[in-house]
């Protein structure tokens, strides 16, 4: 798994963690907005990483660990912000269970679980979230100006 990382002498901390069918640069609006002030760090999750083709996605479980091991051994404890959507908001869910790293905030933006329905129907749902996703990453940019001046992360944007 690659980790990108912006604004990494800044005191806060904030992880991103993106959703399925899109690759790590879903939140590329986002980092020139918290770079300035937050140290970002963004995991290209195996499976959705350009860097590291040949990888292929494990799971939610195995995937929380190994963001959570990276953490703690970059001496990185506690965040700020803790942010996933859909498969993203799924890792986010487990890492909180794991209680490995301490999170001050959380944002679980529509965390999935396993369906146990038939195969068709679920490739539907994978359409409509990608959809779902793909405008959210261009309405995305005002809900996250919202959060932030709100938790006072940003300075004025």
């Amino acid at each position: 798994m690659t980790i990108h990382e912006y604004g990494k002498s800044n005191a806060k901390t904030v992880v991103l963690v993106h959703p399925s069918v899109v690759m790590w640069d879903f939140f590329e609006y986002l980092i020139p907005l918290l770079e300035k002030d937050c140290h970002v760090i963004i995991p290209a999750l195996p499976g959705y990483d350009e860097n590291d083709s040949q990888q292929n996605f494990t799971s939610v479980e195995n995937i929380a660990g190994e963001l959570a091991e990276w953490l703690v051994k970059n001496k990185i404890t506690t965040i700020d912000v803790l942010y996933g959507c859909s498969m993203g908001g799924s890792i986010v869910l487990r890492m909180l269970a794991d209680k490995k790293i301490t999170v001050n905030n959380t944002i679980c933006d529509g965390g999935i679980t396993p369906y146990q329905i038939p195969w068709l129907l679920t490739r539907f749902i994978a359409v409509k979230d990608f959809l779902l996703i793909s405008m959210g990453k261009i309405g995305g940019f005002s809900f996250w100006k919202r959060c932030l001046q709100q938790m006072n992360i940003a300075r004025k944007i």
